[in-house]
């Protein structure tokens, strides 16, 4: 495999029409920490670093924007913003994590029940596309959509519509306070306990149901950051659901509860978003993987494998979903010749 490393967007695009007219097919990499993903195959022909794309292009405090190049690690990213009181809330940061990484993988954090996903913190991107193309969509300063919505487009495209180089992000001032609190008892109580939270007078970051505990995350003035009735401090966020391998199963938020219930009484760790409708579990086989997406079929969701080793990856996605001839169109428009990362199509 040729490992090709970009110092800019123009080069990255030179790099793509060259692999176009080649007909050879590229694997793009960030900090490659959520590489396990899609169906296990041989190594592409190529594969495109982004890491020495990582400058700062501008950094507009008094607008709350960063723009930066994809290849820029998250956690230096979160550390600017930080810097001028700010944040990227939306962001999954974990460290060796590119932005374009987490953009391209929709990586979105627990606080997405009052922050948003990640993708509606992209206000621009540029992106490389398959055949050699620099293609800006969106503005610094406000969103604006002709055409595609490229920035939704691109963001959870796993790098299959092309390479995003350059991002534009919608930062948010940093809460004066932030704490977490538990609760515990039966599914019923707990189940109970997160409805009062979420219909409550203070808005929360996160609510996160898990195996025997209820965990919730406050931010804001110091006066409204305190434990909720029936709820103790915790001294950290609690931890994430571990395994062989990660599925996230997406169902009405209604109709999380239920899957927990099945969960549960299966003895799966998970870790359900109150209020958003995803769910993480854990898992340690093929059978694991199957029983999630069924559950989450029957409730009329969807499961995928986050990350796990190629024995879990066979059947990644599931039944094809709904659209796909849209989404096959659109990847003829942004990558003609099918040269970026086909082991992450949802297709076969």
């Amino acid at each position: 495999m040729t490992t090709l490393t970009p110092r800019t967007p123009a080069e990255a695009a030179e790099a793509l029409a060259e692999a176009t007219a080649a007909r050879a097919s590229v694997t793009v990499t960030g900090g490659g920490t959520r590489s396990r993903r899609g169906r296990p195959g041989p190594p592409a022909d190529r594969e495109l670093r982004t890491t020495a794309m990582d400058r700062v292009v501008a950094h507009e405090p008094a607008d709350l924007t960063l723009t930066v190049e994809a290849g820029l690690p998250v956690t230096e990213a979160v550390r600017i913003a930080a810097s001028a009181g700010q944040a990227w809330p939306q962001a999954d940061v974990r460290e060796g994590s590119t932005v374009g990484g987490v953009l391209a993988t929709a990586a979105s954090s627990r606080q997405r029940l009052r922050s948003g996903a990640v993708r509606d913190s992209l206000l621009e991107v540029v992106i490389a596309t398959g055949d050699g193309r620099l293609v800006t969509a969106g503005g610094r300063t406000v969103k604006g959509v002709s055409g595609y919505d490229i920035p939704r487009l691109a963001v959870g495209s796993l790098g299959t519509l092309g390479v995003i180089v350059q991002a534009t992000l919608k930062l948010w001032p940093l809460p004066p306070a932030r704490a977490w609190f538990t609760a515990g008892g039966p599914l019923a109580e707990r189940l109970a306990a997160a409805e009062r939270v979420l219909t409550g007078g203070v808005r929360p970051s996160s609510v996160l149901l898990g195996p025997g505990g209820l965990a919730v995350e406050l931010a804001g003035p110091p006066e409204d950051v305190r434990a909720p009735e029936g709820f103790a401090p915790l001294a950290a966020a609690p931890a994430e659901p571990a395994g062989e391998g990660l599925v996230e199963a997406g169902v009405s938020p209604p109709l999380l509860g239920e899957l927990a219930a099945r969960l549960e009484e299966a003895g799966l760790p998970y870790e359900a978003w109150m209020g958003v409708g995803v769910c993480r579990v854990a898992v340690a086989s093929a059978d694991d993987i199957a029983r999630v997406r069924a559950w989450a079929r029957a409730l009329g969701g969807h499961a995928s494998v986050l990350d796990g080793p190629d024995a879990l990856r066979a059947d990644p996605w599931g039944p094809e979903p709904p659209g796909v001839h849209l989404m096959k169109r659109l990847r003829e428009r942004f990558d003609p010749a099918g040269i970026l990362n086909p082991r992450m199509l949802v297709w076969a």
